[in-house]
């Protein structure tokens, strides 16, 4: 969860702390409606952040990836994404992009757009150029998931560490960590080096991280199957980590199962969450490698997921 302050973009946690220090970032728009970006004065900052804060909160916070759909929050993709148009009109427009060059935000957004467009290693690039034009990168979660599905999986944990460094109650980025490492150094070493993250509050994720963290897989698959059938965000969540689970313990027909039901939901449907896009990504890569043959496309999914059966 993301908000702007002074102190650059700051995620808020499921528990109060205080603010992480991170450099200040330029504010990447101004008044002139020509979409260039002038030198910008103490005057527009002030603006620009009381804009920022009011795109960003709803209620007392902002939330994470994986809210219910009954929550009048808004998830952690949803929020980023309102607060860039605020921030950034002419980031909207393809005409006023090229004025934006080494816009961290624009770069952001550029990465994530590839990501959902199913060019990875383009994404990676867009999210280096983010971080190198000042965005703080510990907070480029979107980073860590793309490196994942571009099997670079050293780099990927690393990304997810570094998130949990700042940010100790980030439940979704220690799984994320785990599935890289489940990767490198099989699935029950990963689960004896998970990291241990602060109370998530949200039941999907809670029995999500206890699943993962192995402290009883039955109990944990029952619940999140219960969750399932809820419908909402949690049918979605609960489904999505299933089928990452399972597939990263080399069942890949119940992983194919629960990830296609993530893809199916109505959530997955409809939401502009950025982890139902990554859902689709991955279905996409399932879907080839279940259609594949002798015959390799050579494309990113194909490298991905031709050793599903027998990951790494």
């Amino acid at each position: 969860m993301f908000a702007f302050t002074s102190l650059g973009w700051h995620r808020h946690d499921q528990t109060t702390r205080p603010p992480t220090a991170l450099p200040a970032l330029p504010l990447p728009c101004g008044a002139d409606v020509t979409g260039r970006v002038p030198a910008w004065s103490g005057g527009l900052r002030t603006v620009g952040l009381a804009v920022a804060s009011m795109a960003l909160k709803t209620r007392s916070r902002v939330v994470r990836k994986g809210r219910s759909a009954s929550s009048p929050e808004t998830p952690r993709r949803c929020a980023l994404m309102s607060t860039m148009a605020v921030l950034c009109p002419g980031t909207l427009g393809a005409g006023q992009r090229a004025s934006a060059k080494g816009n961290p935000f624009v770069l952001l957004q550029d990465g994530m757009e590839a990501f959902r467009n199913y060019k990875v290693e383009d994404s990676i690039k867009f999210f280096d150029e983010a971080a190198e034009s000042g965005y703080p990168k510990a907070r480029l979660w979107q980073r860590g998931l793309s490196l994942y599905y571009a099997e670079r999986f050293e780099e990927g944990t690393q990304q997810f560490r570094k998130d949990v460094e700042v940010n100790p109650n980030d439940t979704e980025e220690s799984l994320w960590a785990f599935l890289c490492e489940a990767r490198m150094v099989g699935f029950e070493q990963a689960r004896k080096q998970m990291m241990t993250v602060g109370f998530d509050p949200r039941p999907v994720m809670g029995s999500v991280y206890a699943l993962y963290k192995g402290d009883d897989d039955a109990k944990y698959v029952a619940r999140l199957e219960e969750l399932y059938q809820k419908g909402g965000s949690d049918a979605f969540y609960a489904s999505l980590y299933l089928g990452l689970y399972y597939e990263a313990k080399a069942d890949t027909e119940s992983a194919k199962l629960w990830l296609l039901r993530s893809v199916e939901s109505k959530y997955g449907q409809s939401s502009n969450d950025y982890m139902a896009d990554l859902a689709r990504v991955h279905e996409s890569g399932l879907l080839r490698t279940s259609l594949r043959t002798e015959v390799d496309c050579g494309c990113v999914c194909c490298r991905v997921w031709m050793n599903v059966a027998s990951p790494v």
